[in-house]
């Protein structure tokens, strides 16, 4: 059973609104926050393929907070005889574990060498926490899988659980063979609970000059390089005469990922860039459901636009290079 799905990251969503808003530079950082999501979705879709005969818990995505500290596990399974956290890399070349030096080193085609955090490191550390939280309830294993298979998986520390994702399935067995005797329905229970409980969404730290911010509502159509105006109650671009709303959508979308949930008639002028206060009034309050204050401080609530629609709608309002 999955208790906890994972969700798009914060950060990847902040950075796919920053390049549509003329933030560039962070392509490669957007570039590596995709791969990473794209890896840890890839190793979810192969639990729904086990045959599994024992009841058990997925936690995708599970982050909490312990004696001041965060921490963020791509995914915790739990069953009755054992606790099992992964570390998921999407990553291709040749992969090294330096055990001496707790080094992580990638090899590429062309040759050069890169140097990462040791993972195994990172989710022995994931496990010491886990430990404090739900005691000795349950024996907790750890392993790094590779969800790429064009990684090539050279030394490795011996005894360590480090593999592709299609050994996933046999490594589980292994564990169920290994500790057979399961702790009883209210021990479990008790387990998954407590991480329910503890479980807390990450506060993502992104540093934006929001006054470098791109203004107005950009047309998809020109891939966001171009500016739509305001005519006759719809945005249309000057340069492909595409007359639509939907990217004021969009614009609003950047505006309530990077800035805030709320926008007053003014913000909203200068921020698309149209003059009439009645106009972006009516418009404001054909989107928004919920508003507060009166007047020139009436302020609306933008979020209510997508965290009222299907989550297939805004998804299409998110960002992508291949537009």
């Amino acid at each position: 059973m999955i208790i906890l799905n994972r969700s798009v990251p914060e950060k990847l969503r902040k950075l796919q609104c920053s390049i549509r808003r003329g933030f560039s530079e962070l392509e490669d950082d957007l570039l590596k926050i995709e791969a990473g999501y794209a890896g840890e979705r890839y190793v979810d879709l192969r639990w729904q393929d086990m045959n599994l005969h024992t009841t058990y818990a997925l936690f995708h995505d599970y982050s909490f907070y312990l004696n001041g500290f965060s921490y963020q596990v791509d995914t915790v399974f739990v069953c009755k005889q054992f606790m099992l956290i992964l570390e998921i890399k999407n990553m291709v070349g040749e992969i090294h574990f330096d055990e001496e030096r707790h080094q992580f080193i990638r090899i590429k085609q062309d040759g050069k060498v890169e140097g990462f955090r040791n993972p195994i490191d990172q989710v022995k550390r994931h496990a010491r926490a886990l430990r404090q939280l739900i005691g000795e309830s349950l024996p907790i294993e750890y392993a790094v899988v590779f969800s790429n298979s064009k990684a090539i998986i050279g030394r490795t520390p011996e005894n360590e659980g480090v593999f592709h994702v299609s050994g996933l399935e046999t490594h589980v067995s292994k564990l169920l063979l290994k500790h057979i005797v399961p702790v009883n329905q209210e021990k479990y229970d008790a387990v998954v609970d407590q991480l329910k409980k503890h479980y807390s969404k990450p506060v993502v730290q992104f540093d934006l000059d929001l006054s470098k911010i791109m203004k107005g509502v950009l047309c998809s159509r020109c891939h966001y390089k171009r500016k739509m105006h305001f005519q006759h109650g719809k945005f249309e671009c000057v340069y492909c005469h595409y007359r639509s709303n939907v990217p004021l959508r969009e614009a609003l979308f950047d505006y309530y990922v990077l800035v805030g949930e709320w926008i007053t008639n003014k913000e909203f002028r200068d921020y698309v860039e149209m003059d009439s206060a009645d106009a972006a009034k009516r418009l404001l309050q054909s989107l928004c459901v919920t508003y507060e204050g009166t007047n020139k401080g009436r302020r609306y609530r933008i979020a209510d636009i997508f965290e009222k629609s299907p989550i297939s709608e805004v998804n299409s309002l998110i960002y992508r290079r291949n537009r």
